[in-house]
């Protein structure tokens, strides 16, 4: 705090009760722009500013009301408010007044008053342009608090109010040391206990209405004790429930309820309603306390002015497809087929003469009738007489709801007739995602959109049951959800590998009632609440379905097995890799295909971006660095720097040395197993990861080579994952080979791999070396006396690595030689006396050579050649004896 001193006069700084950042942010660029002025602190500061305040508050330039010297106020300047408080040393004389505001008040001027008004997101951009102009220094703290309030009031610069200015002033204040990370330390700030208390009774009065097309969301609440910081809940509801407007209703004690709205853009003016009821505010959001009622009263009078004053949202009328092509009622089969033909559509509505609606002709059907050789067939047998029909003033909300309910059964088409059924327009899903795209729908934050791609999606069977689960959970007062990566698919337009499915509640209970329903099994894990249901198809196949109880975890040390305990889904979500990953779809009816975005995963995905959660997150668990690469590689993001810089600073720790080696491994044989692994293997490389895992590993550009041949050559005998792991080590020496099978506890395939890879490299040198000449010509013996017992995972990698002489030979031995029997084997030298030994296998593979070379073929030839080695090994063994 500034100490004041005696003054004759006084310039004040003043901004509304209930203080928020970017109110006090304006004073504080206030005291910038007015020198001398004082910049009084309001009492009623919201919690998280009071925060800043009080842990900066020896460098920022605010004195404490009751600190203010007793003398007249010459001036007022009023910052993000037009409405001048009550204070004692004001008095009743008009005083000059400054209003600075990005919200043009809904009073008329007095003629002591100026106003200072731009179109921008927050109040402190107004003050901030008016500083970067007269290139006025800031302390970082100072930054930091304006960008605190540019932030606060643009929704982290995302809401619709949002300018290019507003960015320019925020970029301006990074440069001069705002820290970014206090917007997540002041501006995501878990909610207090008294915060929770009055959010829950919110959620246990909340209803959700449609209102011109827009879902308004109405709860109630009342506090007896201290009253916490409110505004913080609209913006928590918000995010949980995504309505278009919230309107709440806060009792607090006996002295009347404290009113707080907001609205997105294009439905109402907020400030406009609240003012109806003694308050202000701005467009999008605002706020009222009436005494002398209860909440439940205010709520229904604010209702009512709700919808006095919703603008309507956008209607069939406005997105559908005008003119439609259409198939006459009298054509035949192949004329409808020639029309489709010529427009290039899946189906065509068939109209009669005066233009009513018959049905529908699609395609499909179409296709079925000339196979039957009906060509000639009049058209009005094959209609489809159910396409959906809708009037142009239908919302939005019923034609995302008609498009989900159909289903694709058909052909995703809904027609907008007049009252007569004369066709007016058509409506497809294109359609309607043009609409949301062009940002001319804010409803329903596309609920319905995501119900559709569940439709869309997933099998038709299982998404019955899925939301027979729903339905279930809901009545035993759990919630299920969809979460994670097939989320994150579906919104990438992907069908999803498999369902991650966790439930805010009792998740091996849901799993029993349900198994009871459809006759299904169920495998519970008491200690971790998860469950694995089985439910038989028919009679060989069965669908397995994984309920998770919602949990969070906690890390006792870097890289241990987390504990974990059961949580909500935000905090369970919170425990995840990656932002694109904490999405979740709700199957519960009431919020049927609701989708949850707490950490910013739908604007990752909409940028390409892999984000982690936490700065601790690859100090939490290492093998993330892994997964990073991998889902970087398949969905063609990009690392986002902050992520990039965490991998570095947990590599230079060595965190990857204290993840289990299992865990590791398991990482890089989910790499391996994708379709194309070079990326994220040039990327763990480029990051430093390969490394880390083996100060030899390394990816290089005939490594990549390697992998593309192994692909197109496509070797039915190897596994191509294996083929890729021997192909990635194939540069090691021996020795490091063995160090990795040991320090990643390979098992004993991998392990023999990597031991053959060094045999068949060691067998290949010599084997080459004894040719004369690059081009010779091996002999069929020699290749297999080298080759012989390798596996052919090692083989399929020399054959790609090495020179073409060595891959010739590889192949020969592989296709010619691998596979040769002799018609002699151990009984015929047991028949000529000789006792099993040694000496057999040296008779045998002498035997073998000469077969492969030509030297004996017929089996008289094979027993004239043993008769003959072993009479020459007696003959030899006389002379020694002699």
């Amino acid at each position: 705090m500034v100490r004041t001193r005696y003054r004759r006069f006084m310039e004040l700084i003043l901004t509304h009760s209930n203080t928020d950042f970017d109110a006090l942010a304006s004073q504080m660029a206030a005291t910038r722009l007015y020198p001398g002025a004082l910049a009084a602190l309001n009492p009623q500061l919201n919690e998280n500013v009071r925060e800043f305040a009080a842990l900066y508050r020896e460098e920022l330039p605010f004195v404490r009301m009751s600190d203010l010297p007793r003398e007249p106020v010459t001036r007022l300047i009023l910052v993000d408010t037009s409405t001048v408080p009550r204070l004692p040393l004001l008095g009743d004389t008009p005083i000059a007044t400054i209003i600075i505001d990005h919200h043009r008040p809904e009073r008329d001027l007095a003629p002591n008053e100026e106003l200072i008004y731009a179109d921008t997101g927050a109040t402190t951009t107004i003050l901030v342009r008016r500083l970067m102009e007269h290139h006025l220094p800031l302390t970082p703290v100072e930054a930091t608090l304006l960008l605190l309030g540019i932030y606060e009031d643009t929704g982290n610069l995302s809401l619709p109010g949002t300018r290019a200015i507003d960015a320019a002033c925020a970029a301006w204040l990074l440069e001069r040391g705002a820290r970014i990370e206090a917007v997540g330390e002041f501006l995501r700030r878990p909610l207090s206990a008294g915060q929770e208390q009055v959010l829950h009774h919110l959620e246990q009065t909340m209803r959700i209405e449609e209102i011109s097309g827009w879902s308004v969301l109405f709860a109630w609440a009342r506090v007896d004790g201290p009253v916490p910081e409110l505004s913080s809940l609209a913006h928590r509801l918000r995010d949980l429930y995504a309505p278009a407007v919230i309107v709440l209703a806060i009792a607090t004690g006996d002295t009347g309820t404290q009113l707080i709205l907001r609205a997105s853009a294009d439905t109402l003016d907020a400030g406009a309603l609240a003012a109806r009821f003694g308050g202000g505010g701005h467009r999008y959001a605002a706020a009222a306390y009436v005494r002398g009622i209860d909440a439940v009263s205010l709520l229904n009078q604010v209702e009512a002015a709700v919808r006095e004053l919703m603008r309507p949202a956008l209607t069939a009328a406005d997105i559908m497809t005008r003119p439609v092509h259409t198939a006459p009622l009298d054509a035949t089969v192949a004329q409808a087929e020639e029309l489709l033909l010529r427009y290039g559509h899946g189906a065509l509505p068939v109209v009669n003469h005066d233009g009513v609606v018959q049905g529908l002709i699609s395609r499909r059907d179409l296709d079925r009738a000339l196979r039957h050789g009906l060509r000639d067939a009049p058209l009005a047998r094959y209609l489809w007489h159910g396409p959906t029909l809708l009037s142009p003033d239908a919302s939005l909300a019923t034609v995302r709801s008609a498009l989900a309910a159909d289903n694709g059964d058909r052909t995703g088409r809904l027609l907008v007739v007049d009252p007569q059924k004369r066709l007016l327009g058509i409506i497809t899903r294109s359609d309607l995602l043009r609409a949301w795209a062009a940002g001319q729908e804010t409803g329903k934050s596309d609920h319905d959109l995501v119900g559709e791609a569940l439709e869309r999606f997933l099998d038709r069977d299982l998404l019955a049951i899925l939301r027979r689960a729903g339905a279930i959970a809901q009545q035993r007062g759990a919630a299920l959800y969809i979460v994670g990566g097939a989320v994150r698919d579906m919104i990438l337009q992907r069908a999803p590998d498999d369902l991650d499915l966790v439930v805010e509640g009792d998740a091996i209970g849901l799993a029993k009632a349900l198994a009871a329903e459809l006759d299904g099994t169920v495998r519970s894990h008491a200690a971790f609440g998860t469950a694995t249901l089985i439910l038989k198809r028919d009679a060989e196949t069965s669908l397995t379905l994984d309920f998770v109880m919602a949990r969070t975890e906690f890390y006792e040390r870097p890289s241990a097995l987390p504990d974990v305990e059961a949580a909500s889904l935000r905090h369970d979500l919170h425990r995840r890799d990656f932002t694109i990953n904490t999405l979740a779809i709700c199957l519960n009816p009431a919020r049927y295909g609701w989708l949850y975005d707490f950490y910013g995963g739908r604007r990752d995905i909409a940028r390409g971006l892999i984000r982690v959660l936490h700065n601790l997150s690859f100090i939490d668990d290492p093998t993330r660095m892994l997964r990073a690469a991998r889902l970087a590689a398949r969905l063609g993001f990009t690392i986002e720097p902050r992520t990039r810089a965490l991998i570095g600073d947990a590599l230079e720790q060595g965190v990857l040395g204290r993840a289990t080696p299992q865990r590791i491994m398991h990482e890089l044989r989910l790499i391996l197993a994708e379709e194309h692994p070079e990326p994220a293997l040039a990327l763990l490389d480029d990051l430093g990861v390969l490394r880390a895992m083996h100060p030899a590993l390394r990816w290089t550009d005939t490594i990549a080579e390697w992998f593309a041949v192994a692909r197109q050559a496509a070797f039915p005998d190897t596994a191509l994952p294996d083929l890729y792991l021997a192909l990635l080590l194939y540069p090691l020496t021996g020795d490091e080979r063995a160090t990795f099978a040991t320090a990643y506890r390979l098992p004993a395939s991998e392990t023999r791999l990597l031991a053959d890879i060094t045999l068949v490299r060691e067998r290949l040198e010599t084997l080459l070396a004894e040719a004369e000449h690059p081009e010779q010509r091996i002999a069929d013996s020699a290749i297999d006396r080298a080759l012989h017992g390798i596996g052919t995972a090692a083989l399929r990698a020399a054959q790609i690595a090495e020179p073409h002489t060595a891959a010739r030979a590889i192949q020969r031995y592989i296709d010619h030689l691998r596979g040769v029997r002799l018609a002699v084997d151990g009984k015929f030298l047991e028949s000529l006396g000789l006792r099993p030994g040694p000496r057999f296998g040296e008779l045998l593979a002498g035997l073998r050579a000469a077969y492969l070379d030509g030297v004996v073929t017929t089996r008289e030839d094979q027993e004239a050649w043993i008769r003959q080695a072993v009479a020459m090994q007696h003959t030899d063994d006389i002379r020694r004896d002699g």
